[in-house]
C-alpha cells in the first residue's frame, strides 16, 4: 500500500495530538492547591468582615499569585471573609466567598479597595502576631 506525502503528513500529526492529549491529564492531575510551593492554611469563619473588589483579579486555590485560578472576579464584587493569612513573601491574604454564590478562595489584600468590619482574624493554626 502507497500513501502520498498529504495522507503520512496528517497520520504523523494526528500521532502527535493523541499522544499530547494522552499525557496531558497526567500533568494536570493534581490541584493546584497541593503543587509544591501552593500551600493553603487551614480555614475556618472566624472574621465577619468585608471587601470589595478595586479591579478584576483571580480568586486563588492558595494565598499565592502563582497558585491555581478558583474564578475570575471583576471591580466592586464584595467578599465575605473567613479568616486571613500571611503568606511567605509578607503578604496579607484573606479567605472569603464570593457575596451570592457559594465560591471560595484567596485573595491579596492588595486587591481590595475597601475592607468593612474586618479585625483580621487568622486562620486556625496561624499566629502571626509578632510579624510587622
Amino acid at each position: 500500500m502507497r500513501l502520498s506525502l498529504k495522507t503520512m503528513g496528517t497520520l504523523a500529526l494526528g500521532g502527535a495530538l493523541a499522544a499530547s492529549l494522552l499525557s496531558a491529564p497526567a500533568a494536570s492531575a493534581a490541584p493546584a492547591a497541593a503543587l509544591p510551593g501552593c500551600p493553603a492554611p487551614r480555614t475556618a469563619n472566624v472574621d465577619h468582615g468585608t471587601g470589595v473588589m478595586k479591579g478584576t483579579f483571580n480568586l486563588k486555590t492558595a494565598p499565592y499569585a502563582a497558585c491555581g485560578n478558583v474564578a475570575r472576579l471583576r471591580a466592586g464584587q464584595v467578599l465575605y471573609f473567613h479568616c486571613w493569612t500571611l503568606n511567605r513573601y509578607g503578604k496579607h491574604w484573606v479567605y472569603a466567598r464570593v457575596k451570592g454564590t457559594r465560591t471560595y478562595g484567596w485573595m491579596s489584600l492588595d486587591n481590595l479597595r475597601s475592607v468593612k468590619n474586618s479585625r483580621p482574624t487568622f486562620c486556625p493554626g496561624e499566629d502571626h502576631r509578632s510579624e510587622g
